[in-house]
């Protein structure tokens, strides 16, 4: 029965998160239709963001774990270093909106409720999933150095795109106003915040874990 409604949640989370990936670039395509500009530009755009990366990762994840749990993917999917690292990647995703960007965008309407999905919702229900139904054994102390593989990812990602299109997806990275130096030093606090992120995620589905037995 908790494995059933296990299942079922994750699938739902899921759900949410690709729910409001999609609406988003529908609203953003329709924007971009109706003031005449290009609608690759917009999924070029789009695809920058790591809200709408993470997110996508995350519904990836939750889909295939909650769908297909005993298969080969699904079981690589639910080990802590896949499943960890989306949880603390979503929590970055919320952090880091409501401290460095929330004050520049305040949307109303149904980007509004997708700008909550994304940021708020999805996240703080991944955290809490994974503590009511944590790892059956305790997670490696370096686990949470292994979750900084996908955020170096998105930095090396958003570098070599910045070189390719000359743009950037936040202002904290944009190489053109704060240069390179600014930046890299920006993405490195960032990945400390993350792995800071990692390692209270890491303590909390721990204890969580201990207290199950």
């Amino acid at each position: 029965m908790n494995k059933a409604f296990e299942r079922y949640i994750l699938l739902l989370i899921g759900i949410l998160a690709l729910f409001g990936v999609s609406v988003q670039f529908i609203i953003s395509i329709n924007r971009a239709i109706a003031a005449d500009n290009s609608v690759s530009q917009v999924v070029i755009n789009m695809l920058g963001y790591f809200t709408i990366l993470t997110n996508t990762f995350a519904a990836a994840v939750l889909t295939v774990v909650g769908l297909l749990p005993n298969s080969r993917i699904g079981k690589i999917f639910a080990r802590p270093k896949v499943f960890g690292c989306v949880v603390t990647s979503m929590l970055w995703v919320g952090i880091g909106f409501h401290v460095l960007l929330s004050d520049y965008w305040s949307p109303d309407g149904m980007e509004a409720v997708t700008n909550y999905l994304n940021h708020y919702i999805v996240p703080s229900a991944l955290l809490i999933i994974w503590l009511v139904f944590p790892p059956k054994t305790q997670i490696p102390k370096w686990t949470p150095i292994f979750w900084e593989v996908y955020p170096v990812i998105y930095g090396i990602y958003i570098i070599l795109r910045g070189e390719l299109i000359d743009k950037y997806p936040y202002p904290f990275f944009d190489v053109n106003v704060i240069g390179y130096h600014k930046a890299l030093l920006n993405g490195l606090v960032i990945l400390i915040v993350i792995l800071g992120i990692g390692y209270f995620v890491r303590l909390i589905v721990n204890l969580s874990s201990r207290m199950q037995r």
